[in-house]
């Protein structure tokens, strides 16, 4: 059922039930219930051609021990940083930043970030060009035959579509649940549904929105989380970024505008798959060399959903990369 959610994030239980050979009001009940749980979410996020509009970048930052919670507590309910993860490797947490401009980034990191009591170091690596990403990845469920009759990803944008207040509401209110019901959109959003429904349509056909269907790491069978730091030769880092966002184990692959110039993360089932996932790689492409590599302790924050210690989601800050203010985080409710 989650691979189905996956290939159609807004379909209908009437589809999405037969596909998995259940009635839709059963497939309905356990998936409210996985939701309940915290196990999986429908999340949206900016699609290629917004995030061709926006300043997206990663950040290393380091802080002092004594103050890493009051900063992840400080960063949490921003809207502008999308995911929190805590890592070893020299580094205390890595961020993704979602800005609306390069001026606007500039701000988030000088202003809200840098500021930070006990912040020590920060190193930006702004994202140039994404070759793979989260919407991409797939559980491995269905058969061949269910797979084409429930993949509706969006093909090539027709048109470019201006991008209105109107625009900024609904990626708002999707945020906060891509799979909810277009009335409920419409009511949050002050349009009528039939107008949003079009122009949830028109968001999804114009590159303005991803969604993807989120489930825990434990639960997905992939546990481990591993980002890469890496270079190429510039005039290779096409060709690599997208061979390598190809890789089952891969959960992104992006150009990032640093020494190092690919960022790679994947999802692995065993800590001992991290040197094998290294050397498939590397393996494969000679030119490309692994400057660092860290190991997540912890996800505290991923595309605006907030995780406990076991990954499940107990909340949510919708993304607004046109956010200018500070905010105060949300409560959090304790699952344990």
């Amino acid at each position: 059922m989650i691979h189905a959610v996956q290939l159609a994030p807004r379909a209908p239980w009437t589809t999405i039930g037969p596909a998995c050979a259940m009635h839709p009001i059963t497939a309905a009940r356990r998936w409210q219930r996985l939701v309940a749980r915290g196990l999986v979410s429908v999340l949206v996020t900016p699609g290629p051609a917004l995030l061709r509009r926006l300043a997206p970048a990663y950040l290393d930052l380091d802080c002092r021990p004594a103050n890493r919670e009051a900063v992840i507590a400080a960063l949490l309910g921003n809207p502008r940083v999308a995911s929190i993860t805590i890592v070893g490797s020299g580094r205390s947490l890595f961020l993704t930043l979602m800005a609306a401009s390069p001026h606007a980034l500039a701000d988030l990191v000088l202003t809200q970030i840098e500021t930070l009591p006990g912040v020590l170091r920060t190193e930006l690596y702004p994202i140039t060009q994404v070759y793979g990403e989260g919407s991409s990845w797939r559980l491995d469920a269905l058969e061949r035959s269910e797979i084409r009759s429930l993949d509706r990803r969006p093909g090539r944008p027709l048109r470019t579509l201006a991008l209105s207040g109107r625009h900024r509401a609904l990626f708002r209110a999707l945020s906060l649940d891509a799979r909810a019901p277009v009335a409920a959109l419409a009511e949050q959003v002050g349009e009528s549904p039939s107008t949003t429904s079009r122009r949830v349509t028109a968001m999804l056909a114009a590159g303005l929105v991803s969604m993807r269907c989120d489930v825990t790491q434990e639960a997905a069978g992939w546990p481990i989380l591993v980002n890469y730091l890496m270079r190429v030769p510039a005039a290779d880092l096409d060709a690599t970024g997208r061979a390598l966002a190809a890789l089952p184990e891969n959960r992104g692959s992006f150009a990032i505008a640093a020494r190092p110039n690919l960022f790679v993360s994947q999802w692995l089932r065993h800590l001992s798959d991290i040197s094998y996932g290294e050397a498939r790689m590397t393996g494969a492409l000679a030119s490309l060399e692994v400057l660092d590599r860290m190991v997540a302790l912890r996800v505290v924050k991923r595309m605006g959903r907030i995780l406990d210690a076991d990954g499940r989601s107990i909340g949510v800050v919708p993304l607004d990369p046109w956010h200018e203010s500070v905010v105060t985080p949300p409560a959090v409710t304790d699952r344990s």
